[in-house]
């Protein structure tokens, strides 16, 4: 399966590292609009680099994953599908759902896959929750508590990265980990949506911080905090280990700061991003089921019940290259993907949901979840 990489700023640096790494797996050639990020993807990586992502994906690959800006997310699906080429699109999945639905129906006509990246399904400890989950040992699951602090609106923003009508700004950014989490982890559709938010940094033209509750048909409840005004790290209560299983050093955060010019982002230092020694931690979550209660351990997960504290191994980190594995996999064996298009689709509509809740006060009904079944019939849990 020969990719490319379509968007070669910060979230790029996560996927290079893996492109290379996967059996069955060869990068092939990326995409910027910006010459400076094309030279330095040719000079790094010795292969082609175009200035639109239909030029990459009619330069003979099989797949693309995008990891442009949220609002392109939809002309760059469609793009690739009119080319016969896989899509891995990164969360959230476009800024609308009119464009989630033109995106699964183009991919759909032309017979390529729609994989969302950038999901916290594929993270080792969230899927052994699920198993876990799955298997009756505790019972149901009857709640998901998620509390994630971090300094996402003192890093450098463009001012599209805040914009919430191009899919955009912390909510739709950051709240899809959780909502992903949170609804792999339940495994019933999510039926309604009650939330508050917060704007306190006049500097940024967001929301920073929400607290939200989700019902799901099974009775199971989600209760997901975040706050991205970087006082605090949640990392603080998880043995410093942070979201891609790294330590971290406690520091001063960074000063506060408006939007930044294109020029004033990319012109600076690039920030390094690399997997640790531990699972990932995307802040802290507690899962109560029936008869016992789940958390994640530095290597794997604790679970609680009448017996005491037990702790159980889970696999390796993988980072990135699970998503291509997915692609890979689902390629060969003739099904679907998953997390698939539909799944992007439903997570939108949650996050959105969120802020609709919050500026209407009053609980907001959905209409387009789908469950873990749903999409994924023919398998079981890894």
């Amino acid at each position: 399966m020969r990719i490319g990489i379509a968007g070669l700023g910060a979230a790029s640096r996560l996927v290079l590292p893996y492109a290379g790494k996967v059996e069955g797996v060869t990068l092939a050639g990326g995409a910027d609009i910006r010459p400076e990020a094309r030279g330095q993807f040719t000079q790094n990586c010795g292969l082609p680099a175009f200035e639109t992502v239909e030029a990459l994906c009619e330069s003979g690959i099989d797949a693309v994953w995008i990891e442009t800006p949220n609002h392109l997310h939809c002309a760059h699906t469609i793009a690739a599908a009119e080319r016969g080429v896989h899509v891995i699109c990164a969360k959230p999945l476009a800024a609308s759902i009119e464009e989630c639905d033109r995106m699964i129906a183009a991919c759909r006509a032309a017979g390529v896959h729609l994989l969302q990246g950038h999901s916290k399904i594929f993270d080792p400890p969230v899927q052994a929750f699920a198993e876990v989950a799955r298997s009756g040992r505790l019972g149901r699951a009857v709640a998901i508590d998620s509390w994630w602090f971090n300094d996402w609106l003192r890093r450098p923003r463009l001012e599209a990265e805040l914009d919430e009508a191009l899919g955009a700004g912390f909510i739709l950014r950051q709240v899809p980990h959780l909502v992903d989490i949170a609804c792999f982890l339940a495994g019933a559709k999510a039926v309604r949506v009650r939330a508050m938010a917060g704007r306190w940094d006049g500097s940024a033209p967001t929301e920073g911080n929400c607290a939200a509750l989700i019902q799901f048909e099974s009775g199971a409840v989600a209760n997901l905090n975040l706050n991205g005004y970087g006082y605090f790290d949640t990392s603080e209560l998880t043995w410093d280990i942070g979201i891609f299983g790294e330590k971290r050093e406690r520091a001063k955060p960074a000063a506060r700061r408006g939007p930044l010019s294109a020029e004033q982002k990319y012109g600076g230092p690039v920030r390094e991003r690399k997997t640790g020694d531990f699972m990932p931690f995307v802040g802290l979550t507690v899962v109560s089921c029936e008869r016992g209660v789940m958390r994640q351990s530095p290597q794997g997960l604790y679970l609680y019940t009448d017996e005491g504290r037990e702790e159980i191994p889970v696999p390796p980190y993988l980072g990135r290259a699970a998503e291509l594995i997915e692609l890979r996999d689902a390629i060969a064996e003739g099904r679907d993907v998953f997390p698939n298009g539909e799944w992007g689709k439903a997570n939108l509509e949650i996050c959105r949901a969120i802020l609709q809740s919050a500026r209407e006060e009053r609980d907001v009904e959905l209409r387009h979840q789908i469950s873990v079944s749903q999409v994924t019939p023919h398998r079981r849990v890894r």
